[in-house]
Formats: structure tokens, sequence, C-alpha cells
């Protein structure tokens, strides 16, 4: 039988088996370094898992800021949004012309136009007296601009009295709740004071609140008008469009952008998005152009370079405590690429068996965080393949780093 030297390139027939028992030899050696000693192992699975942990943290966190932008939009049952160009965000969405609703809603593409007011007023917690500032948005009772199903026609009827108002569930402990922990059945009856408004609580909803407002109240348009300072008949904050059956929402939009430059003059001035394109420009103002948002990002570039070093101390450690062994492979003929790809071997082996407890220590942090916070925080698809790639990477580039030093050394001079 011919046999090959690990210093020979093997020919022929016999190469694609030299290359498979050096994957295999490569794999029981990083598997031996892990389990040789396990205690070593142990904490080095648990350090590279604590800097997974960190980077489904910061994920999670960054998610939840794209999550809350839009959870008034996702409860909007509309096709196109016409705004004002000076909207900055949902609540805080400046004003544009109430008039303008039935001139679009003359438009043969346009089924219905819903209007909707949102503003932000101050909120007197009935228990202690404190000042909150509260979200507060204006329906129209025959034609609600947020699909709920709180909004009963009995809900809908007592909203009709003028001072009524529905608070969100989601609204925080420190506006009052009778319970000391969440409104409900117990708070309705309950009378607040909101802008030195009475307001009288008829029942609760569930939306959420999200990162801009702490609270939210869900009332008439005419009640609106007296919680919230500036209002008037002549303004809404939002007109939501549904288009007829069959029609595209970029054609639609297209039909009620041509409509309001038509109209020319102040009443033109007024900007139109189909509902995907809101959602969308939400999301990205909050991850670019607000400082919650810029900090989670920086949050997960500064979790990755953390990892990155927890990585490269745990790898650098096990190459000196197995100095003698790489030394005794490079004088037996073995080439730095095999021990390059061995090292890289254990660091992917590593990687693996710390990804997974990571993954429930973050669902389990996420529960944790959601529940005391308030916000929603979820795991998906996209930020467990992100991870996973971004594991890899890390321990893979701390290994190659680690490595130098054997890389650089004579087998001579290791012993």
């Amino acid at each position: 039988m011919t046999t090959t030297s690990p210093g020979q390139k093997p020919s022929g027939k016999t190469a694609e088996t030299s290359r498979q028992r050096r994957s295999v030899v490569r794999t029981s050696l990083a598997w031996s370094n892990l389990s040789h000693m396990w205690v070593r192992t142990v904490v080095s699975i648990c350090g590279i898992g604590f800097a997974i942990l960190l980077m489904f943290m910061q994920l999670g966190f960054l998610g939840s800021v794209g999550d809350t932008a839009t959870v008034l939009l996702d409860r909007m049952p509309c096709d196109v949004l016409v705004r004002s160009p000076d909207y900055l965000h949902v609540y805080d969405a400046s004003k544009i012309r109430s008039d303008l609703r039935p001139w679009l809603n003359s438009i043969d593409e346009v089924d219905q136009v819903v209007p909707l007011d949102i503003g932000v007023t101050q909120w007197t917690n009935p228990t202690n007296q404190d000042p909150r500032a509260i979200a507060v948005m204006g329906i129209d009772l025959n034609d609600p601009a947020f699909e709920l199903p709180e909004l009963t026609r009995e809900v809908r009827r007592q909203l009709l009295v003028e001072g009524a108002v529905l608070v969100d569930d989601a609204t925080k402990t420190d506006f009052g709740p009778k319970n000391g922990v969440k409104f409900g059945s117990d708070d309705t009856g309950t009378v607040a004071s909101v802008f030195g408004t009475p307001a009288k609580i008829v029942g609760t909803f569930k939306m959420g609140t999200g990162l801009a407002a702490n609270g939210a109240l869900l009332c008439s348009r005419e009640t609106f008008r007296k919680l919230v300072p500036g209002s008037s008949d002549d303004e809404v904050s939002l007109l939501l469009i549904r288009l007829t059956e069959g029609v595209s929402n970029e054609r639609g939009r297209h039909m009620v952008a041509g409509r309001l430059n038509a109209l020319a003059g102040p009443a033109s001035h007024a900007s139109t998005l189909t509902i995907e394109d809101a959602k969308k420009a939400e999301v990205w103002r909050w991850y670019t152009q607000t400082p919650i948002g810029m900090i989670f990002a920086m949050g997960v570039a500064l979790a990755v370079v953390v990892g990155g070093v927890i990585s490269y101390m745990i790898l650098a450690s096990d190459v000196q405590a197995h100095l003698s062994e790489y030394a005794t492979l490079k004088a037996m003929g073995y080439g730095t690429g095999f021990l390059i790809r061995t090292l890289l071997t254990q660091s992917t082996l590593l990687a693996t068996i710390a990804f997974p407890p990571s993954v429930v220590a973050a669902l389990a942090l996420y529960a944790i965080t959601s529940a005391l916070a308030g916000v929603p925080i979820r795991m998906t698809l996209t930020w467990l393949v992100l991870v996973a790639v971004l594991s890899l990477l890390m321990c893979n580039a701390a290994g190659l780093i680690a490595i130098r030093k054997l890389i650089r050394a004579e087998p001579a001079n290791l012993f």
C-alpha cells in the first residue's frame, strides 16, 4: 500500500481520501482540544454565549424601536395616507385642512376618506395629581380610523358623550390606574383631568403606546378638541383614504396627489404616501433620526466588538495552552494551513455549542424586559440568522488573530 507523509501531496485517487482523512483528523483534534480540559471549555462556551446574548439583546432593543414605530399605522385600515409636509412622526403629525375631505372623496378611485386627529396633552394622575404627557386620538365614531375590537356599537355610543374617553391598557402605571398596575375595568367611571377638562373613562382598548408616548386616550373628534390645545374644526392631523376595489395603492396615491395639485393654494399643502411607504418612513426615521434608534444601533456594533474581544481572549488562551501540541504537529510536517483550519474548526464548534443556550436566554430576557418595560421585543428569523452568521464570523476572526504567534514561530522554538 502506498502511503504519504503529512508534508507530501497525494495524487490521483488518493487525493480525495487524503483530504477526507485530514478533515477527520482536524475535526477530531479540535474536539479533543475542547473535551480534554472540559472546565476551560465550559468557561469558554459561557463567555462566547454571553457575547452572543449581547448581540441578541441589542438587536431585540433595536427591533422594538421599529415595531413600536408603526403601532398606530398597523391598525389603520387604509391604502393611502394624506398628511402635512411638516409631519415629524405620528404623534407630531402637524395639521392639514379638514375641508380636503369632500374634495378627495369625489375622486372615482377613492371609496372613503376617514379623518384622524392626533395630539399630545396633559393628563393629571387622579390618584396623586401628578401631571403626565399623554397622547390623544380623536376619531369619527361613524367611520373609526382604527380597527379595534373594543370599538363596538355600544362603546361608540358612550363616546358620543363629551368628555368620554377610552384609555390604552398599555398606559404606564404612573398615570394612576386604580389597582396600581394596569388600567382595566376597575377604572371605568373614573374622572380624570385632561388639560384642565374633566374626562370620564368609559373603557379600555388594546393598541400599545410605543416609545413616543407612555399613555394614550381614544375619544370622539368633538372631545379631542376639548382636550388638546390648539385643535379646531378647520384642521385635521391625517386623512386615511380607502380605495375602491381593484385600484392599486400606487395608482390611488397618484390620483390623490393629482387632485391636491389641481386645488393649488393652501389647500394643496399636503403630501401623500401609500400606507406601506408611510410605515417604512416611520421606521426609518426612528432608526436614523432619533437618539434612541442611534443608541441601539451603536449598541449592536459595540456588542459585536465586545464579543470579538471575548472570543479572542478565549481562543488566544487556548492556543497558548496547546502550544506544545501544535508545535509537535508542525514538526511532524503538518503545514500552517492545517493548523489554521484546525483552530477555525474549534472556533466554529465553540460558536455552534454556545448558540442554542444563548437563544433560550435571549427569549427569556425578551419576555421579562417586554413585561417590565411595556414594549414588544420579539425574536425574528432575521435576528436568528444574522446573529448565527455574526457569531461564526466573530469566533473565526478571533481565531485567526489568536493563531498569529503560532504561524510566525518555528517548531524548535516552541518546545
